[in-house]
C-alpha cells in the first residue's frame, strides 16, 4: 500500500501519468479453494476525469498502517493471503497487466486510440477469460487528484512526498 500511496501522489504532484499493474490470486482459508485468479491494469492519469487510486478505494489507510508495524504485517501483501500455501509464480498473470499497460501508453501518446476510448481501469480474470472496465470515480475533496487548495496536484517540489523515512 505505501507503494501505491508514494506512486499516486507522484502522479499527480509532478502531472506525471503512470499505470499500476498487479495480479492476485486468492484462496478460501478455510476450503483452501482458489478464487477469481485476477490482474489489474490501472491507469493514474494526472489531466483525466477517472480519479486517482485513493478515488478508486485501492489505499486502504487501515493497511497503510498495518504496513508501518512491522515485516510480519507486511507479508499480508503476498498474492496468496495464506502462509500455509506456497507462493504462485504469477509472473504470465503479471505480463498480461503489462502488456496492457505498454499498449495503453504508446496508443495515448501517439494519438493512435479512437476519440471515443476511455482508458479506464481494467480487471481481467484468467479463469473466466473475461475483461471488466471499471468506472470512473473521482472525489471532488480527494487530497490528490482533485483541484481542491488542499490538493497535492501540481505542487511539484512544493509539497512533501508522503514517503516513510528508514528506522535507524
Amino acid at each position: 500500500m505505501q507503494s501505491r500511496l508514494v506512486f499516486n501522489a507522484l502522479v499527480h504532484q509532478y502531472l506525471i501519468p503512470g499505470i499500476q499493474i498487479g495480479a492476485k490470486v486468492p484462496v478460501d482459508k478455510q476450503t483452501r479453494q482458489v478464487g477469481d485468479i485476477f490482474t489489474a491494469t490501472r491507469p493514474v492519469l494526472p489531466y483525466a476525469y477517472g480519479g486517482c487510486l485513493h478515488c478508486h478505494e485501492l489505499i486502504p489507510a487501515g493497511r497503510l498502517q498495518q504496513e508501518a508495524l512491522s515485516e510480519e504485517e507486511r507479508r499480508t501483501q503476498q498474492y496468496v493471503e495464506d502462509e500455509d500455501i506456497a507462493q504462485p509464480s504469477v509472473i504470465a498473470l503479471n505480463v498480461k497487466s503489462a502488456e496492457q499497460a505498454v499498449n495503453d501508453f504508446m496508443m495515448m501518446f501517439t494519438g493512435l486510440y479512437q476519440p471515443e476510448v476511455q482508458v479506464c481501469h481494467q480487471l481481467r480474470f484468467a479463469r473466466e477469460r473475461s475483461i471488466i472496465n471499471v468506472e470512473p470515480r473521482a472525489n471532488d475533496d480527494c487530497l490528490d487528484c482533485s483541484s481542491s487548495s488542499r490538493s497535492r496536484r501540481a505542487r511539484g517540489d512544493r509539497y512533501r512526498l508522503p514517503c516513510r523515512m528508514p528506522n535507524v
